[in-house]
Protein backbone atom coordinates (compact mmCIF):
# COMPACT_ATOMS: atom_id res chain seq x y z
CA UNK A 1 0.00 0.00 0.00
CA UNK A 2 1.36 3.49 -1.12
CA UNK A 3 1.99 5.82 1.87
CA UNK A 4 -0.53 7.99 0.56
CA UNK A 5 -3.07 5.52 1.14
CA UNK A 6 -2.05 3.76 4.09
CA UNK A 7 -2.52 8.04 5.62
CA UNK A 8 -5.58 7.58 3.97
CA UNK A 9 -6.86 4.53 5.64
CA UNK A 10 -5.81 5.50 8.48
CA UNK A 11 -7.72 9.08 9.04
CA UNK A 12 -10.67 6.91 7.28
CA UNK A 13 -10.10 4.42 10.74
CA UNK A 14 -10.03 7.45 12.59
CA UNK A 15 -12.86 9.26 11.36
CA UNK A 16 -14.96 5.76 11.64
CA UNK A 17 -13.76 5.47 15.24
CA UNK A 18 -15.12 9.21 16.26
CA UNK A 19 -18.35 8.36 14.62
CA UNK A 20 -18.84 5.07 16.46
CA UNK A 21 -17.90 6.85 19.91
CA UNK A 22 -20.32 9.32 19.03
CA UNK A 23 -23.42 7.83 18.17
CA UNK A 24 -23.55 3.87 17.55
CA UNK A 25 -21.17 2.73 20.72
CA UNK A 26 -23.81 3.49 23.25
CA UNK A 27 -26.24 1.65 21.38
CA UNK A 28 -24.48 -1.49 20.85
CA UNK A 29 -23.47 -1.69 24.24
CA UNK A 30 -27.22 -1.81 25.56
CA UNK A 31 -28.42 -3.69 22.16
CA UNK A 32 -25.56 -6.86 23.12
CA UNK A 33 -26.74 -6.45 26.60
CA UNK A 34 -30.13 -7.63 25.96
CA UNK A 35 -29.43 -10.79 24.10
CA UNK A 36 -30.31 -14.11 25.02
CA UNK A 37 -28.17 -15.69 27.02
CA UNK A 38 -27.41 -18.51 23.67
CA UNK A 39 -26.65 -15.85 21.53
CA UNK A 40 -23.90 -14.68 24.40
CA UNK A 41 -22.82 -18.69 24.79
CA UNK A 42 -21.85 -18.40 20.98
CA UNK A 43 -20.27 -15.91 20.98
CA UNK A 44 -18.56 -16.29 23.98
CA UNK A 45 -16.87 -19.46 22.49
CA UNK A 46 -16.16 -17.29 19.47
CA UNK A 47 -14.25 -15.00 21.19
CA UNK A 48 -11.98 -17.64 22.39
CA UNK A 49 -9.89 -17.35 19.16
CA UNK A 50 -8.67 -14.06 19.71
CA UNK A 51 -6.52 -15.08 22.88
CA UNK A 52 -2.65 -14.18 21.69
CA UNK A 53 -0.98 -16.80 24.08
CA UNK A 54 -1.75 -20.26 22.12
CA UNK A 55 -0.97 -18.26 18.94
CA UNK A 56 2.40 -17.13 20.18
CA UNK A 57 3.18 -20.52 21.71
CA UNK A 58 2.61 -22.65 18.40
CA UNK A 59 4.50 -19.74 15.91
CA UNK A 60 7.55 -19.92 18.50
CA UNK A 61 7.31 -23.80 18.68
CA UNK A 62 7.28 -24.15 15.06
CA UNK A 63 10.15 -21.52 14.57
CA UNK A 64 12.58 -23.78 17.22
CA UNK A 65 11.07 -27.10 15.32
CA UNK A 66 11.94 -25.55 11.56
CA UNK A 67 15.35 -24.25 12.30
CA UNK A 68 16.20 -27.49 13.78
CA UNK A 69 15.49 -29.09 10.88
CA UNK A 70 16.75 -26.70 8.71
CA UNK A 71 13.58 -25.17 6.56
CA UNK A 72 14.44 -21.96 6.91
CA UNK A 73 11.42 -20.81 4.63
CA UNK A 74 9.02 -22.13 7.26
CA UNK A 75 11.23 -20.85 10.08
CA UNK A 76 10.70 -17.29 8.88
CA UNK A 77 6.77 -17.90 8.27
CA UNK A 78 6.57 -18.72 11.82
CA UNK A 79 8.79 -16.13 13.10
CA UNK A 80 6.81 -13.76 11.01
CA UNK A 81 3.64 -14.62 12.30
CA UNK A 82 4.61 -14.72 16.13
CA UNK A 83 6.51 -11.02 15.71
CA UNK A 84 3.03 -10.23 14.30
CA UNK A 85 1.18 -10.94 17.02
CA UNK A 86 3.44 -9.73 19.30
CA UNK A 87 4.47 -6.65 18.48
CA UNK A 88 1.09 -5.36 17.67
CA UNK A 89 -0.21 -6.81 21.36
CA UNK A 90 2.59 -4.77 22.37
CA UNK A 91 1.25 -1.69 20.79
CA UNK A 92 -2.42 -2.07 21.59
CA UNK A 93 -1.41 -2.44 25.60
CA UNK A 94 0.55 0.51 24.98
CA UNK A 95 -2.59 2.50 23.47
CA UNK A 96 -4.61 0.94 26.27
CA UNK A 97 -2.66 2.08 29.17
CA UNK A 98 -2.40 5.95 27.39
CA UNK A 99 -5.92 6.13 26.72
CA UNK A 100 -7.73 4.60 29.63
CA UNK A 101 -11.13 4.05 28.09
CA UNK A 102 -13.92 2.59 30.11
CA UNK A 103 -15.52 -0.90 29.08
CA UNK A 104 -19.10 -1.18 28.38
CA UNK A 105 -19.79 -2.70 31.79
CA UNK A 106 -18.50 0.36 33.75
CA UNK A 107 -21.78 2.25 31.21
CA UNK A 108 -24.36 -0.45 32.13
CA UNK A 109 -23.12 -0.13 35.68
CA UNK A 110 -22.49 3.08 36.56
CA UNK A 111 -23.60 4.78 33.86
CA UNK A 112 -20.05 6.02 32.98
CA UNK A 113 -18.75 6.50 29.69
CA UNK A 114 -15.45 7.80 28.83
CA UNK A 115 -12.06 7.98 29.97
CA UNK A 116 -9.18 7.67 32.44
CA UNK A 117 -5.82 8.05 30.94
CA UNK A 118 -2.68 6.36 32.35
CA UNK A 119 -4.43 3.35 34.46
CA UNK A 120 -3.73 -0.60 34.02
CA UNK A 121 -6.85 -1.73 35.04
CA UNK A 122 -9.32 -3.58 33.37
CA UNK A 123 -12.33 -1.45 33.79
CA UNK A 124 -10.33 1.23 31.75
CA UNK A 125 -9.00 -0.98 28.67
CA UNK A 126 -11.18 -1.20 26.82
CA UNK A 127 -10.02 0.39 23.41
CA UNK A 128 -8.32 -1.13 21.57
CA UNK A 129 -9.77 -4.60 21.59
CA UNK A 130 -6.82 -6.82 22.09
CA UNK A 131 -8.54 -10.10 21.12
CA UNK A 132 -9.36 -7.99 17.64
CA UNK A 133 -5.92 -6.60 17.37
CA UNK A 134 -4.79 -10.32 17.95
CA UNK A 135 -6.80 -11.97 15.28
CA UNK A 136 -6.38 -9.50 12.71
CA UNK A 137 -2.66 -9.27 13.01
CA UNK A 138 -2.80 -13.43 12.81
CA UNK A 139 -5.69 -13.60 9.78
CA UNK A 140 -3.46 -11.36 7.71
CA UNK A 141 -0.18 -12.10 8.53
CA UNK A 142 -1.74 -16.18 7.17
CA UNK A 143 -3.30 -14.29 4.10
CA UNK A 144 0.44 -12.70 2.86
CA UNK A 145 1.71 -15.93 3.80
CA UNK A 146 -0.12 -18.14 1.83
CA UNK A 147 -1.33 -15.98 -0.58
CA UNK A 148 -4.99 -17.30 -0.59
CA UNK A 149 -8.25 -18.30 1.60
CA UNK A 150 -8.60 -14.48 1.47
CA UNK A 151 -12.50 -14.70 2.61
CA UNK A 152 -11.85 -17.38 5.00
CA UNK A 153 -9.55 -15.25 6.85
CA UNK A 154 -11.75 -12.10 6.71
CA UNK A 155 -14.99 -14.04 8.07
CA UNK A 156 -12.68 -15.81 10.71
CA UNK A 157 -11.41 -12.26 11.93
CA UNK A 158 -15.11 -10.54 12.06
CA UNK A 159 -16.72 -13.14 13.84
CA UNK A 160 -14.11 -12.55 16.49
CA UNK A 161 -14.30 -8.93 16.00
CA UNK A 162 -17.42 -8.90 16.40
CA UNK A 163 -18.08 -11.36 19.08
CA UNK A 164 -15.84 -8.91 21.89
CA UNK A 165 -19.05 -6.13 21.12
CA UNK A 166 -21.81 -9.04 21.76
CA UNK A 167 -19.88 -10.47 25.21
CA UNK A 168 -19.91 -7.01 25.88
CA UNK A 169 -16.15 -6.91 26.23
CA UNK A 170 -15.74 -3.29 23.89
CA UNK A 171 -17.16 -1.15 22.17
CA UNK A 172 -17.72 -0.89 17.99
CA UNK A 173 -14.53 1.54 17.74
CA UNK A 174 -12.59 -0.35 19.84
CA UNK A 175 -12.82 -3.25 17.77
CA UNK A 176 -12.21 -1.39 14.81
CA UNK A 177 -8.72 0.36 16.11
CA UNK A 178 -7.70 -3.27 17.54
CA UNK A 179 -8.16 -4.77 13.91
CA UNK A 180 -6.54 -1.68 12.16
CA UNK A 181 -3.23 -1.75 14.36
CA UNK A 182 -2.98 -5.40 14.02
CA UNK A 183 -3.25 -4.91 10.12
CA UNK A 184 -1.18 -1.81 9.90
CA UNK A 185 1.61 -3.37 12.16
CA UNK A 186 1.87 -6.76 10.58
CA UNK A 187 1.61 -4.91 6.91
CA UNK A 188 5.03 -2.98 8.03
CA UNK A 189 6.88 -6.10 9.47
CA UNK A 190 5.91 -7.58 6.08
CA UNK A 191 7.74 -5.20 4.19
CA UNK A 192 10.93 -5.19 6.77
CA UNK A 193 11.44 -8.84 6.37
CA UNK A 194 11.49 -8.71 2.78
CA UNK A 195 13.63 -5.78 2.48
CA UNK A 196 15.99 -8.34 4.74
CA UNK A 197 16.02 -10.87 2.16
CA UNK A 198 14.00 -13.50 4.26
CA UNK A 199 12.05 -15.58 2.19
CA UNK A 200 8.24 -15.99 4.41
CA UNK A 201 6.28 -17.70 1.50
CA UNK A 202 5.07 -21.06 2.80
CA UNK A 203 4.44 -22.19 -0.58
CA UNK A 204 6.23 -22.11 -3.94
CA UNK A 205 4.14 -19.26 -4.78
CA UNK A 206 6.00 -16.03 -6.31
CA UNK A 207 9.19 -15.03 -3.96
CA UNK A 208 8.86 -11.52 -4.53
CA UNK A 209 6.27 -9.46 -3.03
CA UNK A 210 6.90 -5.39 -3.79
CA UNK A 211 3.97 -4.38 -0.85
CA UNK A 212 1.55 -6.21 0.96
CA UNK A 213 -0.99 -7.69 -0.42
CA UNK A 214 -4.82 -6.22 1.04
CA UNK A 215 -8.10 -8.00 1.80
CA UNK A 216 -9.65 -5.71 -0.56
CA UNK A 217 -7.54 -7.14 -3.90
Amino acid sequence: MRKWRAVLFFLAVAAACISSYEVFDVRAAFFCAALGPRTKEIFGFLTRLGISTPYLVATFAGFVYFRFVGNKTLANVAAFLFVAVAASGLANDLIKVLVGRSRPGLLLSRGFYGFKPFTAKYFYASFPSGHSNTIAALCYGLFLVLGRFKYPLLISALAVMSSRVVVGAHFPSDVLFGAWLGVAVTGLLWRGFHKRGLSIRAANREREEPRPASFST
